[in-house]
């Protein structure tokens, strides 16, 4: 990775979390600059309004060198609004992510729009125990799904951000980057989880066919947060493809 040597690592957390979530696996992380896991939610307050889009634009100012992304969940939609706003960014990392997150026609093995109305109205009624029940639904299919959700239940966002984070399940119905997904001129991988709920892992096939230079790997025996319950194996995929695109 003698290329990345002299570039920045930026990861992007996703919905219900804060950035600590990174801790434990960016310990494995070296061979950059810098590495950077900024909080959104901040970024959030300090953006126009706190859309994807308008959120991508504020990052892009934060992005100072050279960086690859390594984004988790919704994380992958923000990266996809950042992406025509910086030349910086030379390489991503998609973690159970999709350019669109609901399913639509000819766009299957997402989230279902009942589902995610189904979370809409938890969350409406109770905040905090959505948040709880979130952590087991994204470490469901893990090998051991009890051990990553108390791990995951650690860095659950705090009630000052419930605002934020029903916005943002507002933002995520509306909003599909199949478009820049297919069009994107930088090198990109995805790593899906084999038991993930959120994202099906038979999504592997629509992706890798929306943009054919965009390789796809599933995780066996893990959910939707792959560098929880699989870090090595997610660090090793990670490193592997940047020394063969970067």
């Amino acid at each position: 990775m003698n290329a990345a040597n002299k570039m920045d690592c930026i990861l992007l957390h996703g919905w219900g979390v804060t950035n600590q979530v990174w801790e434990g696996f960016i310990t494995k992380f070296d061979g950059f600059d810098n590495i950077l896991t900024p909080c959104l939610y901040s970024i959030a307050r300090q953006s126009k309004d706190k859309s994807f889009k308008s959120v991508a634009k504020t990052l892009s100012k934060i992005i100072k060198k050279d960086s690859v992304l390594v984004t988790w969940s919704i994380g992958g939609l923000i990266a996809l609004r950042l992406l025509p706003l910086t030349k910086k960014v030379k390489a991503i990392i998609f973690i159970a992510s999709t350019p669109c997150f609901l399913n639509q026609e000819g766009w299957p093995n997402v989230i279902q729009k009942d589902k995610l109305d189904e979370l809409k109205r938890r969350f409406f009624k109770n905040e905090k125990g959505t948040l709880s029940y979130f952590s087991g639904l994204i470490t469901n299919g893990d090998i051991n799904p009890s051990q990553s959700s108390k791990y995951v239940r650690q860095y659950l966002v705090k009630e000052r951000q419930n605002e934020i984070l029903s916005f943002w399940l507002n933002e995520l119905e509306a909003d599909d980057q199949r478009k820049q997904f297919a069009t994107m001129g930088i090198p990109s991988h995805t790593i899906l989880g084999e038991n993930d709920v959120l994202i099906k892992s038979k999504i592997k096939n629509q992706i890798e066919n929306l943009n054919s230079s965009s390789h796809c790997t599933i995780i066996q025996d893990c959910g939707h947060t792959p560098f929880v319950s699989k870090p090595k194996e997610t660090y090793n995929l990670i490193y592997q493809f940047l020394n063969e695109r970067i």
